[in-house]
């Protein structure tokens, strides 16, 4: 009698190679962050520098994907790539974005960003 083993999961899932592929790029000429996946721009997240309480602050006002990229990850790398700026350069967060504010929650180690 023959056993049939399960075959193994390939090396990479589409997300994992979405995520590969894509790539943040701050553009501070028009007050965003852009996603690019295998050189296509396919999101963005606009953003608003100032202060409050005489600390600098980024407001994160919205996040943008097109549809047929969502539920891939993406719009997570797009905030991080965001957030990781704004620690950077030693600002809050204060996020407008209901995507954002949900990414702060669920990811403690950006907690602290938030105003």
């Amino acid at each position: 009698m023959q056993v049939r083993r399960k075959k193994a999961a390939p090396p990479r899932s589409a997300d994992s190679l979405l995520q590969q592929l894509s790539e943040v790029v701050h553009n501070g000429e028009r007050d965003r962050f852009e996603l690019y996946v295998a050189g296509d721009l396919v999101g963005v997240l606009g953003y608003q520098l100032g202060e409050a309480g005489g600390e600098p602050v980024m407001t994160v006002l919205h996040t943008v994907l097109y549809d047929e990229y969502t539920g891939h990850g993406l719009a997570g790398r797009l905030v991080q790539g965001a957030l990781d700026f704004a620690a950077g350069s030693g600002r809050k967060v204060d996020p407008v974005c209901t995507f954002t504010q949900q990414f702060l929650r669920a990811n403690p180690r950006y907690a602290a960003l938030a105003v």
